[in-house]
């Protein structure tokens, strides 16, 4: 993976982790599900035992909560392929309302895919620098290695913990399949979340979608006038509105296992993740 000098020395400065409010034990599994009302706003004075969790249909007892506003992790991939050039100061405006909408404990790590991928070395708090990484590090060109850019933004993130976003900015679809399959095994194993938001164009895949829902991330697909900065700040929205629920899987045996979350609430919906890899128990 190649990465571009300049975003290199624009985010040198060292970045201390914050206080995380949950760190799971060896057998633990953390998710954090998003629920809204019959009106489609989010809801976010539940309890605890509003919601229920089932591992491969068996309900399992949560035994982790909170409502509490949770720091994020994020990485955000802005495709700079050669079709994202009459746009990409669109995409540059919207992104720096994102990075606005940044809460003090958030951290962002910002990349771009197109002739090459380039990711800067540091997660960062600071809106200074991130925003001036989007102003003056975005360069178009290239083609659209979207799978191996998750890969590459996932990889920078594998020691963290917590919630690890993964958001991705694309106007086209990488027609790299051979990549796919483990990138999607990854994100479901490791528990990163998948965002993704689709420009005019070939919109988003039908896979990356599905891999969407699985991580129990979300996706936008948006018309030539619609508003970007509008989906980043209902994006920061989101992520700033989730729950966290832990519990210990019925069987600690390292298959992957379905999920579901549900709340006690009549005309509520809940989005979370569908699949987990339970641990191993040592």
């Amino acid at each position: 993976m190649k990465v571009a000098a300049a975003l290199l020395a624009a985010l040198v400065l060292a970045v201390s982790l914050p206080k995380q409010a949950f760190r799971s034990n060896i057998d633990m599994v953390a998710v954090y599900p998003l629920v809204t009302g019959p009106d489609g706003r989010f809801v976010t004075d539940l309890r605890q035992q509003d919601f229920e969790a089932f591992d491969n249909g068996k309900q399992v007892e949560i035994t982790i909560f909170s409502r509490d506003r949770q720091p994020i992790t994020a990485v955000l991939l802005l495709d700079m392929s050669a079709s994202m050039e009459d746009r990409w100061v669109r995409v540059r405006d919207a992104a720096l309302r994102f990075v606005d909408a940044l809460e003090p404990a958030d951290r962002l790590r910002i990349g771009t895919f197109g002739s090459e991928i380039a990711l800067s070395p540091h997660l960062a708090g600071d809106k200074a620098i991130l925003s001036r990484v989007l102003r003056e590090e975005l360069w178009p060109g290239g083609s659209t290695p979207l799978w191996n850019a998750m890969s590459a933004g996932m990889q920078s993130n594998a020691v963290e913990t917590g919630r690890r976003p993964i958001v991705l900015v694309t106007d086209g679809i990488d027609t790299s399949s051979a990549v796919q399959a483990p990138v999607t095994a990854r994100a479901i194993k490791d528990q990163f979340m998948i965002y993704g938001i689709g420009l005019e164009g070939k919109g988003l895949s039908t896979r990356l979608v599905d891999l969407i829902g699985q991580t129990g991330g979300g996706h936008f697909d948006l018309k030539r006038n619609d508003d970007l900065g509008a989906a980043f700040l209902r994006l920061a929205d989101e992520l700033h509105h989730q729950y966290l629920i832990g519990f210990t899987p019925a069987a600690l045996d390292g298959q992957t296992h379905s999920l579901e979350i549900r709340v006690r609430r009549e005309g509520f919906r809940v989005r979370a993740p569908t699949q987990f890899v339970a641990p191993v128990r040592k």
